[in-house]
């Protein structure tokens, strides 16, 4: 049985740049012919793919992989730098008259156990996000769209510091959220500087099936975000 192909927005020599999409995992080490992001890839042609961040597989959108090891060591020391702009978008599980308390800076230390992560008071990994804008999700009355910055990519961090704030996504059972609904978090803007030039790229993905439909509040930001990278990063 065939499988639909991953969406490939860039390609260079040194690396691509993909839209995974929900519920696909990026990577399975332990079973490699599993189905993930890089077993399709593969499977178009790619080779030598090195994964140098992840999404967990309910998060879809943006992912730069590289096609070489001096690529894979390049983007790797971006990322500890936290050079990278990285923006997503999550849809909560309050009405946004309670989401906009979330505007603001978070910092946490973020502890894995098991599957999970967990806010801990000690002994956890500090963890950084700004909350910028909450607005209603217009498929879901009750519920918000809110645009994240992510500083640190730890393990299921979006997911555990809301559901720490008190604003699990909306069916994420595993942070609390409510039943129901497909988790919607995604990966939708991404600014990096390339392997080899050091060159700024910005790239914003596309409309997909895998998107909730977004309100106008939320697409300026979107746009407004894009711009200003542009201008950072020219």
């Amino acid at each position: 049985m065939s499988r639909p192909l991953i969406p490939v927005l860039a390609v260079t020599e040194h690396e691509i740049v993909a839209l995974k999409p929900a519920g696909l995992a990026s990577e399975l080490p332990r079973d490699p012919a599993a189905d993930s992001l890089v077993r399709r890839l593969a499977g178009q042609g790619f080779c030598g793919l090195r994964l140098v961040h992840r999404l967990d597989a309910p998060t879809c959108g943006l992912m730069l992989v590289a096609r070489s090891a001096e690529a894979a060591a390049h983007y790797a020391r971006e990322i500890a730098a936290r050079r990278w702009h990285k923006w997503y978008v999550a849809q909560v599980a309050l009405p946004s008259s309670k989401a906009e308390r979330l505007v603001g800076a978070h910092k946490a230390y973020l502890k894995v156990e098991g599957s999970s992560a967990r806010v801990v008071r000690a002994g956890g990994k500090p963890s950084f996000l700004d909350v910028t804008l909450a607005t209603p999700a217009p498929d879901a009355p009750d519920e918000s769209h809110v645009l994240v910055q992510l500083h640190t990519g730890r393990f299921h961090q979006i997911r555990a510091m809301l559901a720490h704030r008190g604003a699990p996504l909306s069916g994420d059972v595993k942070y609390g959220g409510p039943a129901g609904r497909a988790i919607y978090l995604e990966h939708a803007i991404l600014a990096a500087r390339m392997f080899g030039s050091l060159e700024w790229r910005v790239w914003r993905a596309p409309c997909h099936s895998d998107r909730a439909r977004w309100g106008p509040a939320l697409s300026d930001a979107m746009d407004d975000r894009v711009r200003e990278l542009l201008k950072i990063t020219a």
